[in-house]
């Protein structure tokens, strides 16, 4: 009896050990007509495919973990996460931006059009944070009370400022962005160590040193 009990066991758990995320699709054709209901129905760790098109959304995640990736650039407000974290890849966005506002910590945001807005990342908790090969026109990188994060290999253009470091973020990357036509490129309290490479073009001023 005790040697089925314990196989039983041994079982069960290499069974739960192999359980896997979930991918759910969402689009016009798929079981979710819009970015939310699939957000909705995700538990933590799986993944949202979005079809190529657009939504009139600003999607909202909050206590749970999500990947989120579109195809073909489908066009989408926004994304505001809070309590949770999410990896956001292959958006045009085109209103609200994306703001992270007191969630958890190593987000990506990652190949993203932004139009007329930016991303914003807010708390101590949402720390190491990725944002990478962006475009964004006309929209800042705005972090704040934030620590270790990576902005990297980023277009940011005809911003009032590119990218906005106060109230304690910190970044230990900053390497390989263009920020161009810009009334300001880059500020921030001091020049981190990890600030080299990046390209400035057509900027008001390229660099300012602010004493919050």
């Amino acid at each position: 009896m005790l040697r089925k009990l314990i196989l039983a066991t041994f079982i069960t758990l290499l069974l739960v050990g192999s359980a896997s995320a979930a991918t759910l699709y969402a689009g016009s054709t798929a079981k979710y007509k819009t970015i939310q209901s699939a957000v909705n129905a995700a538990n933590n760790g799986d993944t949202i495919q979005v079809a190529s098109g657009t939504y009139n959304e600003y999607v909202s995640v909050s206590g749970k973990f999500v990947s989120i990736y579109g195809t073909s650039y489908p066009k989408v407000n926004g994304f505001k996460v809070t309590q949770g974290g999410a990896f956001i890849n292959g958006f045009s966005i085109q209103k609200n931006g994306i703001d992270f506002q007191g969630a958890g910590s190593n987000n990506t945001i990652r190949n993203n059009y932004f139009y007329n807005c930016g991303v914003d990342i807010t708390g101590l908790t949402c720390s190491e944070n990725t944002i990478m090969n962006n475009q964004i026109t006309n929209g800042t990188v705005t972090l704040c009370e934030t620590w270790d994060n990576v902005v990297k290999g980023n277009k940011i253009t005809k911003a009032r400022i590119g990218l906005h470091l106060y109230e304690g973020a910190t970044c230990t990357s900053i390497t390989g962005n263009t920020f161009s036509y810009c009334d300001i490129g880059v500020q921030l309290p001091a020049v981190p160590p990890g600030m080299i490479g990046n390209t400035y073009i057509g900027n008001k001023v390229n660099i300012k040193i602010a004493d919050y």
